[in-house]
């Protein structure tokens, strides 16, 4: 079980403070204010598809998420030879084409995957059907290729604010020599991005919704606590505007985490020695001035997400937080178990390839392992952030007008 850092929270008397860097800890209460008054900023979601179960738990999920945004719905449907239920190319048997079957052989295959394309049509049209009868605009699309690509090209080309998509949990030497939809995804997308697990529970079946009910429904079916992993990113930021989005849409409970790590900037410098008499004279005020530094540390991170609780109480969203020390990737999912949470939401820090292998990445390693769906923020194409900014610009013209 994940264990909290031994520090003593203290309750801010007065908002006006500075962090360690000197700058207005009044910053968490400017940003709430500012998120609760703005729209809602998913507009477009992306779903990818296919013929699995992992493939319908990511259409449940699109569908309850259209809902709740009152959001166009795009189905994608990318077809790879690998999926359950495509043809399998028998003519090859470990060496060169036999001339004398291979007519017959690609003559089959091509009749073969033709079914797979009609029944795949059929499939993605139910579906679109299926999300139409809950009063949603769908729209969908059948296509070829690598399906992590397609998605980000039609997220991009659609404008997309949100892309789902499922995972099957490779990881490691395993996720890298055959390669992961999700992975992809989370790290090339030009929007935000949310992964369904394959090991997660269905969601449940999604009662029919008119349209003067939707708010309801988005409420009752919505996530009821959400954990919040927090840190002085940009990202971060992010992630804490759509974190307190879907508080006031599913009237859901706010947990803030940090975890320190040890790759943490702003982190005191560990005590290194290498004489022993050193250490014997000076050890003791050494060690001292170095807890008090610790202690400072943790404490300026209990305050500020203290502060930011007491912000979100008074916007009626109930809240909690906690600063922890470890791993950051392991302490998140840890925490988001035992809770347990309904979703983790965090940001991306865009490592890709063969650096984030070696190096790590936390939202990797947090939308592989969590035991929940996981909501990971990424900044929006400047294309499609300019376009929302047009719109948002006629439909001001259009009200004063």
């Amino acid at each position: 079980m994940a264990q909290p850092v031994f520090a003593t929270p203290h309750k801010f008397l007065n908002l006006f403070c500075y962090d360690q860097e000197g700058r207005d800890k009044n910053l968490p209460h400017l940003l709430i204010q500012q998120y609760i008054r703005r729209k809602r900023m998913i507009r477009k979601i992306v779903v990818g598809l296919d013929s699995s179960d992992l493939g319908l738990r990511a259409l449940q999920k699109a569908i309850a998420s259209a809902l709740s945004y009152n959001a166009e719905l795009k189905l994608v449907h990318v077809l790879v030879d690998s999926e359950p239920g495509a043809p399998k190319f028998s003519g090859y048997f470990g060496g060169p084409l036999y001339p004398s079957v291979s007519a017959t052989v690609v003559e089959s295959y091509q009749v073969a995957w033709n079914q797979f394309v009609d029944h795949s049509q059929a499939l993605l049209n139910q579906q679109i059907a299926d999300a139409q009868n809950y009063g949603i605009e769908a729209s969908g699309t059948l296509l070829y290729g690598n399906p992590g690509a397609r998605l980000c090209e039609v997220a991009q080309t659609w404008e997309a604010d949100l892309i789902i998509v499922g995972s099957r949990g490779l990881s490691g030497m395993s996720e890298f020599l055959i390669g992961s939809v999700s992975n992809y995804v989370l790290h090339h997308a030009p929007c935000s991005v949310l992964v369904v697990h394959a090991k997660q529970q269905p969601v449940k079946d999604i009662p029919i919704a008119r349209k003067n009910e939707q708010t309801d429904t988005a409420s009752s079916e919505g996530p009821k606590q959400i954990l919040v992993a927090l840190d002085k990113s940009e990202m971060a930021q992010k992630a804490m505007k759509t974190a307190i989005e879907l508080a006031k849409l599913h009237q859901a409970e706010l947990r803030l985490l940090h975890v320190i790590d040890e790759d943490e900037p702003g982190l005191p410098q560990k005590l290194i020695f290498s004489d022993s008499q050193y250490i014997s004279q000076h050890s003791e005020l050494l060690f001292a001035e170095y807890q008090q530094e610790w202690n400072k540390f943790v404490s300026g991170w209990w305050q500020t997400l203290q502060l930011y609780v007491e912000e979100l109480e008074t916007e009626g969203i109930e809240a909690i937080c906690d600063v922890m020390q470890g791993r950051t990737g392991q302490q998140i999912c840890e925490v988001a178990n035992d809770w347990p949470a309904d979703l983790i939401v965090m940001g991306c820090r865009g490592l890709s390839g063969l650096k984030e292998l070696l190096v790590g990445s936390v939202s990797y390693y947090v939308s592989h392992r969590a035991p929940c769906a996981v909501f990971v923020n990424r900044p929006k194409s400047s294309t499609s952030t300019k376009a929302h900014q047009e719109q948002e610009t006629r439909q001001v013209a259009q009200t004063r007008g």
